[in-house]
């Protein structure tokens, strides 16, 4: 079996948290039992080497980025590569003066983990007390070229923080830090046998968001693969603070530039709204944990990532791509979707799934995504279940009393009743339904979060059962949705309240123009209302005289394939620059008038300008492009415009 290699990249402190958490879990899962084979294909984000004392290893195919003094203990080469010929000097070390600072401290649970012989016990760590970051916790080992430490800036520095979106795209563009992480992004994918892309963790309230921004166009225009991103916001329950709207602003232009170079992102945080950035939590019925915590909450949203990723992880379906999932969720350029998670899958004990599954009211999943609520309505989703084994759907027949009433009961299989009770309950949906029958198990540095009513293997009883949770049913998804708007207008409210970026010297100072934050304004804008040339869209594309197929009830089946098709993002140039001459002649004189391009400008700044600015805007554009000087643009004189204009192919697309 071929593997299609993934590369996983983190990029800051929080998606750090989130990524130690998810690799945990993921060696925590590991099958070593020949005769039970794993179902998930671990070779997906994993690869392996073989390092210098001729043992194989097995590390996550994986990229780190932090500041200095965020990985404390931790080596940036790693251990596990290291031999004892390495720290054999060439010179006499008795004539040499060495000055060795104090090495990091490690929590009980990290040093527990260097004694061979040493037995995990619960009891000897306190990890809401000793985690201070995030390899306080971390159990596998990394590969030498994984963590690259950013020595700009020190981590926690109230002096010189790394806080704002244009300091992370400066860093990119730096030469000594460009040069070494694309070359270990080259040095994994050269290593791959059939390389389908990457997934992307970044910090998106502060520097990393800009750093992570860059990393994705970088990637999208070196490899083409597909880029799943996921922009990560810690939850933050203090008071509001002038620095939210610094968070706001680096939030909205990292969205702006991952939603223009990635295949599909979902933002991912366990508040409920996100912005401003003292608010409520996500709440889980059966599971107590203190969102403050960045351990505890890093926790929930690994545990959605590992399942999530089941879809093209596991064994049973090897066909089943990351090109998939998102070809799937971004339907005509929609690329934001929200993440869903239930924790745990309610499955009652002694109870069969059919019967959870009818007796069940409400939602299913909890959203992790801010400011987005998800419906069971109108979703194209991803979902992936795991932890319910086949003999728990049904009673057998002679056991099977009133379950044979049910229109599910003729269901085979965890994977059908599933599928029939998505098909029932999400109306005008498309759902992918993937699972595995194996549980996520829950181990040691996982944090106590199940309340106490949760069994051993994840059961929901209705007492207290006082017992430590091995292992969970899991159901996480994607929903691409209309809910996502509720994400864009929360986001686009709060980043209008700046009137202007120039009163944030940090921005301006580091090269962030007036004129791209507008640009990001009016990108969340076009993706949030309705398009204001629709009526004007549906005209042009109803006139076919010639078949005599259009009527005042709206366009035809033929008609919408070809407005499609010109608003496709893989439409040739030469077809959308026809198309929107069309759309912006107004009048169909043959020409863009003054007329046509107030127009124009009117419905495109919905109200934004005055009448004289919208008059003058339009003046300055003929006056610079009316090369004839007849007082009106050509069509050839409008395709000049639009061939210097960088961005019109990336915009000129319908998300529907």
């Amino acid at each position: 079996m071929t593997t299609r290699e993934i590369l996983t990249i983190q990029l800051g402190h929080y998606s750090n948290f989130i990524g130690t958490h998810w690799w945990n879990l993921q060696e925590s899962n590991f099958t070593y039992d020949p005769k039970n084979p794993s179902e998930i294909n671990h070779d997906v984000l994993y690869t392996e080497g073989e390092n210098m004392r001729k043992q194989v290893t097995f590390t996550p195919r994986l990229l780190i980025a932090d500041l200095k003094g965020a990985i404390g203990y931790l080596s940036e080469q790693g251990s596990l590569y290291n031999t004892e010929s390495d720290n054999q000097l060439l010179w006499d070390s008795t004539k040499l003066e060495i000055t060795s600072a104090e090495p990091s401290p490690r929590t009980p649970f990290i040093q527990n983990l260097n004694e061979l012989d040493g037995a995990v016990d619960s009891e000897n760590f306190n990890f809401e007390s000793d985690v201070k970051s995030w390899v306080d916790y971390l159990s596998p080992q990394f590969h030498p070229r994984t963590v690259t430490v950013i020595k700009q800036y020190l981590h926690n520095c109230t002096q010189r923080p790394f806080n704002i979106f244009t300091y992370g795209r400066d860093l990119w563009s730096t030469e000594q830090f460009f040069d070494n992480f694309t070359d270990k992004i080259r040095l994994y994918i050269e290593e791959c046998d059939l390389m389908q892309g990457f997934q992307v963790l970044m910090d998106s309230v502060d520097g990393f968001a800009g750093l992570g921004a860059s990393c994705v166009q970088h990637l999208r225009d070196e490899y083409g693969k597909s880029i799943l991103a996921f922009p990560c916001l810690d939850f933050n329950n203090a008071e509001p603070s002038a620095s939210d709207l610094v968070k706001v602003v680096n939030t909205a232009l990292c969205w702006q530039h991952i939603g223009e170079n990635s295949s599909l992102y979902s933002p991912l945080s366990c508040g409920q709204v996100g912005w401003p950035f003292g608010a409520d939590s996500r709440k889980f019925e059966n599971v107590t944990y203190s969102p403050e915590l960045k351990y505890h909450s890093s926790a929930i949203l690994a545990t959605a990532l590992d399942t999530l990723s089941l879809r093209y992880r596991t064994k049973k379906y090897p066909s089943a791509t990351l090109s998939d999932l998102c070809a799937d969720l971004n339907k005509l350029g929609r690329k934001a979707a929200a993440t869903s998670l239930s924790l745990p899958f309610p499955m009652k004990m002694k109870m069969d799934l059919i019967d959870v599954l009818d007796e069940f009211e409400g939602s299913l999943w909890t959203s992790l995504t801010p400011s987005c609520d998800i419906s069971m309505d109108n979703n194209m989703q991803s979902i992936a279940l795991r932890g319910i084994s086949e003999d728990r759907i049904k009673r057998p027949i002679h056991e099977a009393s009133k379950q044979i009433s049910k229109p599910a009961y003729r269901c085979s299989s965890v994977h059908e009743m599933m599928t029939l009770y998505l098909a029932c309950t999400c109306h005008a949906s498309a759902t992918y339904l993937s699972n595995i029958a194996a549980p996520l198990k829950i181990t040691l540095p996982y944090p106590k979060i199940f309340n106490n009513n949760v069994t051993k293997d994840g059961n929901i009883a209705s007492w207290p059962v006082g017992t430590d949770v091995n292992s969970i049913a899991v159901m996480a998804g994607m929903h691409s949705g209309s809910n996502v708007a509720a994400m864009y207008e929360s986001l686009l409210k709060q980043t209008k309240r700046i009137r202007s970026i120039k009163k944030f010297h940090a921005f301006t100072d580091s090269g962030l123009e007036e004129d791209e934050f507008m640009e990001c304004l009016i990108f969340f804008e076009l993706i949030f209302y309705e398009n204001p040339f629709r009526e004007r869209i549906s005209e042009v594309f109803t006139q076919r005289q010639d078949s005599g197929q259009s009527t005042s009830e709206g366009i035809c089946f033929e008609e919408f394939l070809e407005m499609l098709s010109v608003f496709s993002e893989q439409a040739p140039r030469d077809l959308k620059v026809f198309y929107a001459f069309k759309i912006y002649d107004f009048d169909e004189d043959g020409v863009l008038g003054l007329d046509d391009l107030e127009r124009t400008c009117r419905q495109l700044t919905r109200g934004g300008l005055s009448a004289e600015e919208v008059t003058t805007v339009c003046r300055k554009i003929l006056e610079e492009s009316d090369i004839d000087g007849d007082g009106a643009l050509s069509y050839l004189e409008f395709e000049h415009v639009v061939t210097r204009s960088s961005d019109f192919m990336a915009t000129f697309h319908i998300r529907i």
